[in-house]
């Protein structure tokens, strides 16, 4: 009898492990909705900037603090472009999901579950034929208006292997660099969340540096800046 007894408990526990594998197998990963594609990768609890309400050359941009309250974070961006005119504020949002000629490579990024919609980067120059600069240049997002804030992370788009040298900078009150990093290589026209472990308090500037290794220039755009106001993050 136990004998008949362990092999019916065998074979139903078999059946059961089969059963859960087919379950796992059917299983479908649904395409995120239009409102959560820019969600995707994100930090619970933190504030998003995701420029999605911006288009061209920006300033500024209205942030929510709470229920009450909305303050500026102004943006400016400079471009390491000689022998041109380049904008006093080089800071373009820029709609990868119609790129020119020239950034064609973002409309592979944009048929999937996962849109990459609006970057911000440098631009080139003004008006209405403005483009990705690809000589290089910096963008700097200034949160004073918050007192400080704990950056938690962003996306980094397009850093190419000869674009190795770009860097992240989080400066404090006094323009002190508190931390630093080389960005990571994502590819050319792909992203990559950038998470800064449990976060970097008291930043009051974000700057990130595109420059390459070769001379030739460099491009880049980060998206998605995840950050908690104050001092603290709650989870």
């Amino acid at each position: 009898m136990k004998t008949i007894f362990y092999k019916t408990l065998a074979l139903s526990l078999a059946s059961f492990l089969v059963a859960s594998c087919a379950q796992e197998t059917e299983a479908e990963v649904k395409p995120l909705t239009t409102t959560d594609t820019k969600k995707f990768g994100t930090i619970p609890g933190t504030t998003i900037i995701d420029f999605s309400e911006s288009n061209g050359y920006i300033d500024e941009i209205k942030v929510k603090k709470d229920s009450y309250t909305t303050l500026p974070v102004k943006i400016k961006a400079t471009s390491f472009t000689s022998g041109r005119t380049a904008p006093e504020n080089a800071a373009l949002v820029y709609d990868t999901t119609k790129p020119d000629k020239k950034n064609a490579g973002y409309i592979a990024v944009n048929r999937g579950p996962f849109q990459l919609g609006n970057i911000l980067t440098v631009g080139e120059d003004r008006g209405s034929n403005s483009t990705i600069n690809d000589k290089g240049g910096s963008i700097e997002m200034d949160f004073s208006s918050f007192g400080s804030v704990v950056m938690r992370g962003l996306y980094i788009a397009d850093i190419e292997e000869h674009e190795s040298g770009s860097t992240l900078e989080l400066l404090d009150a006094a323009g002190t660099v508190i931390y630093s990093m080389v960005l990571p290589v994502t590819g050319a026209y792909t992203f990559q969340p950038l998470v800064l472990g449990p976060g970097v308090a008291g930043v009051t500037k974000l700057r990130v540096t595109f420059k390459s290794t070769n001379g030739r220039g460099g491009s880049g755009a980060i998206d998605v800046v995840q950050f908690c106001p104050g001092t603290v993050c709650y989870r």
